[in-house]
């Protein structure tokens, strides 16, 4: 009985902990990408009638490569080791502007998200400190892949002076 009774104090003890502050977690990046606005901006880019043009590109190249690949299979070996060499490097040169239209697409994606975290970091960030401030938020972890930070930590979470005096104990 007292077994019990001291574990439901522990129990106790250690939930009342965590009620004092809650943690949480937040991707920025994802809350961002997320917004209207970052659609509207997101759906203006897939607009754009440069991107639209590198799009048609890239999937008229990569159809390309896949038929002369194919051809490369199916006439391959009875092809002479000079025509072989031919399509082989009809092959990379379709891979090679495939790459190269790529980077122009992804480079244009880049351009544009880090205009929208550039732009709207701040307001993420005020807002994140409101939740923080009317839900009593004691830690929040910041779960981008990119950035696992710690965003913001009440001291009460804070153990350092803790295990100095732990380390201090031990010699």
């Amino acid at each position: 009985m007292k077994r019990f009774l001291a574990v439901m104090l522990l129990l106790g003890t250690s939930l009342a902990a965590l009620a004092d502050g809650k943690i949480a977690v937040v991707n920025f990046e994802q809350a961002i990408l997320n917004t209207d606005a970052a659609q509207q901006k997101i759906h203006e880019l897939e607009e754009d009638a440069d991107y639209k043009a590198n799009m048609n590109e890239a999937k008229k190249i990569q159809e390309e490569g896949t038929k002369l690949t194919e051809q490369y299979k199916k006439e391959g070996p009875t092809m002479s080791p000079q025509q072989q060499q031919e399509l082989e490097g009809k092959i990379k040169e379709k891979q090679a502007d495939l790459e190269h239209v790529g980077h122009k697409i992804q480079d244009a994606k880049k351009k544009l998200l880090g205009e929208l975290m550039m732009g709207m970091k701040l307001q993420a960030m005020k807002a994140a400190q409101d939740i923080i401030d009317a839900e009593g938020i004691g830690l929040l972890l910041n779960a981008s892949p990119q950035a696992q930070t710690v965003y913001h930590a009440d001291t009460s979470f804070d153990i350092t002076a803790k295990v100095t005096d732990k380390l201090n104990k031990q010699k």
